[in-house]
């Protein structure tokens, strides 16, 4: 059912591609003023590119990508089977008492991260474009970043897949746009590919085209030149986008479960429109508090990258192809101590979204632990994306938010039980998400998705939105 719903989609937005009709579609957005030679560019007709050509090479980037993540799903899977089973066994069996021993035992876990780190310090070592970005890296710089990737999420530091998904997806859109030679709108066509290549990694990294779609439309095809806010896009962007979307889910869907993210759709406690008007002023709380999680998380990256670079207080003292490992070790050592904040998918997330996170004081002090480590990992270098541990720090904000709610309702005379703590930390996810990309409806559609529940849109899609606006007013965009 789920795959004839993904060919459907396809479809009508083929239909429409082909179907003659206004070419240009506007969204409205507050955006910076843009130049004259952007309005010149914007007022040459997009219809004289070859727009069947770019569908063909939408399916071709949606075909690559998700086989490509999925390659490097299964890599990071084969890479925390033998780093948490197979070394830990033979390190354990040779070290005999010394590794048996409490302090023995808590080394050789946190070695683990640091071994990673390692790796990454010395894929950056070795490989001289490294830092690229996805438009004009070699084959060489991709497959070492990914390597890095793989190296830093399969031996648990706290970063997640889906950023190295999304980089995955630019890099084979860049490739298909290589193969465009002479064309006077290549420029724009290179643009379309990209929003398409990013949308198809989202689709594979989390298995919702959906949230694909609208992450192109919200973040890849976002324009900071715009002149009244306004983002004008070809036609030809949302066929494409959604024609790599589909076909990106779909072969992730048919490697199997193992690399399918689902999300358990919990009982939210009845939500309906009736009790809304109570819920919501919580609802847009929650949102207001998630937004403040955000700004943490931003301000924590923005410290550490200072602390951690060649002047800063750490690395001016660790050498640059140290400075992963080092960080690897201050994860381990944090996850010796609080296992869930080191990245070991997302079994976690799920048992804090069915309510088996713990009280509000262990939940709160993994929102902290967590920041700390992904800040670090991010200004030490190693490589990873932010999508994984924003849902984290939602779920375990909202979670205790809604415990801390229920006690203080219930000393006003309000049933403590009509805010529960599954809705809570799904809506939590999804608003502190919203907050650090600046995507609303990105986030409340991938929600959606992964849990295909219904009942939880709406103060899911307000929350959302306080949420990102709390981070815009502190001019803090993403």
């Amino acid at each position: 059912m789920r795959r004839s719903t993904l060919l459907l989609l396809a479809g009508v937005q083929v239909t429409a591609f082909v179907t003659p009709g206004p070419r240009r579609v506007r969204y409205r957005c507050n955006f910076p003023r843009r130049t004259k030679d952007d309005d010149a560019v914007d007022a040459t007709p997009f219809a004289a590119a070859p727009e069947l050509g770019i569908l063909a090479r939408a399916a071709v980037v949606g075909v690559a990508t998700g086989t490509c993540v999925t390659a490097f799903k299964l890599s990071i899977d084969a890479v925390d089977t033998t780093a948490y089973n197979a070394y830990l066994s033979s390190v354990f069996s040779a070290g005999g008492a010394l590794a048996a021993s409490p302090a023995g035992s808590a080394a050789v876990y946190a070695s683990i991260p640091a071994l990673g780190g390692l790796g990454v310090g010395l894929l950056r070592c070795i490989t001289p474009d490294f830092d690229r970005p996805p438009s004009n890296t070699t084959f060489a710089g991709a497959l070492s970043q990914a390597a890095a990737a793989v190296a830093t999420l399969g031996t648990g530091n706290s970063l997640g897949p889906e950023g190295p998904a999304v980089r995955l997806g630019a890099t084979v859109a860049a490739r298909a746009s290589g193969t465009i030679r002479g064309d006077k709108y290549r420029g724009r066509i290179q643009k379309v590919l990209t929003g398409a290549g990013e949308a198809a990694g989202v689709a594979a990294g989390f298995s919702a085209p959906i949230a694909g779609i609208f992450y192109a439309l919200e973040v890849s095809s976002r324009d900071d030149r715009s002149a009244d806010g306004a983002l004008v896009l070809p036609r030809a962007a949302v066929a494409a986008t959604a024609v790599s979307s589909v076909l990106a889910a779909l072969v992730v869907e048919q490697a199997g479960p193992s690399v399918q993210l689902r999300l358990p759709s919990p009982d939210y406690g009845g939500i309906s429109l009736a009790a809304l008007g109570l819920e919501l002023p919580l609802y847009l709380g929650l949102g207001a508090l998630c937004g403040l999680v955000a700004l943490a998380l931003q301000n924590a990256i923005t410290y550490s990258e200072e602390v951690w670079n060649e002047n800063g207080a750490i690395g001016s003292v660790v050498p640059e192809r140290l400075r992963p490992a080092a960080c690897g070790a201050l994860a381990g050592a944090l996850g010796v101590y609080c296992q869930p904040v080191l990245f070991n998918g997302y079994a976690t997330l799920n048992s804090i979204l069915q309510d088996q996170g713990g009280d509000a004081a262990t939940l709160l002090t993994y929102t902290l632990l967590k920041i700390i480590a992904t800040a670090a990992a991010v200004g030490a270098g190693l490589v990873g994306g932010l999508f994984a541990p924003s849902l984290f720090l939602g779920a375990t904000a909202g979670s205790a938010y809604a415990q801390i709610a229920s006690q203080l309702t219930e000393l006003i005379g309000v049933d403590p039980n009509f805010l529960t703590t599954p809705a809570c930390a799904t809506v939590g996810a999804a608003s502190v998400l919203a907050a650090v990309f600046r995507a609303p409806l990105t986030a409340a559609m991938l929600l959606f998705e992964l849990t295909r529940d219904y009942d939880v849109v709406l103060p899911l899609v307000a929350s959302a939105g306080v949420a990102a606006l709390v981070v815009e007013l502190n001019g803090r965009p993403r």
